[in-house]
């Protein structure tokens, strides 16, 4: 027995190579690679979003102070693949505006839209487009006018929101400026309002 263990111990000194273990492992000198990618940026997007606005009515503007609003709003567009933190696209604003049912202003706005979202969250963005209008009011407590319009408006905002993602949701929430031009009762009129609008979206 004592000649077979001298046998192993001399052919394990003889070749030291057999005596260590084999590791391929990394070397952990060095450091361990790591990935990470957990929001991809999309080629598109889309949100939805709820908006209360408040500041002039502008085609009742001589009958009304100002007054609140509300409205419902898409969102679509492509994102700049060079960045993917610019996105040129279409909005589409529904809204009411004024003391409804006495005075009152629905409209439908399409916009060409840009928005920015900084590594931060910080949301700036604008849009311009036609409006396609419709005032109502009640006049001596039974008589009813009622008169289609269109016009233009435009809207930049600031906020913040979650970066575009394939993966997740983006919520958002920002305030902006409006100001909205349409043919009035006494011709040319504007008026502006400021909206603030809270809403949701994802990429793909």
């Amino acid at each position: 027995m004592s000649f077979a263990a001298a046998l192993v111990a001399t052919s394990l000194l003889s070749n030291p190579a057999l005596a260590q273990d084999d590791d391929t492992g990394p070397d952990p000198s060095l450091p361990i690679p790591t990935l990470k990618y957990d929001r991809p940026p999309p080629d598109y997007s889309y949100e939805f979003g709820i908006q209360m606005s408040y500041g002039t009515i502008t085609y009742w503007q001589q009958e009304v102070a100002p007054w609140i609003g509300f409205g419902f709003r898409v969102g679509w567009g492509r994102n700049i693949p060079e960045t993917y933190r610019h996105r040129i696209g279409l909005g589409v604003l529904l809204f009411a505006e004024g003391p409804i049912p006495v005075h009152m202003t629905l409209g439908l706005e399409p916009h060409l839209t840009w928005d920015w979202i900084g590594k931060k969250g910080l949301l700036v963005g604008a849009g311009v487009g036609p409006s396609a209008l419709y005032h109502s009011k009640i006049d001596s407590g039974t008589n009813i006018i009622r008169k289609p319009g269109f016009g233009a408006s435009a809207a930049a905002r600031i906020g913040w929101s979650q970066t575009w993602s394939r993966v997740g949701r983006r919520l958002y929430i920002a305030i902006e400026p409006k100001i909205r031009l349409m043919d009035g009762p006494n011709g040319l009129t504007t008026g502006p309002t400021a909206q603030l609008v809270i809403g949701s979206g994802k990429g793909y």
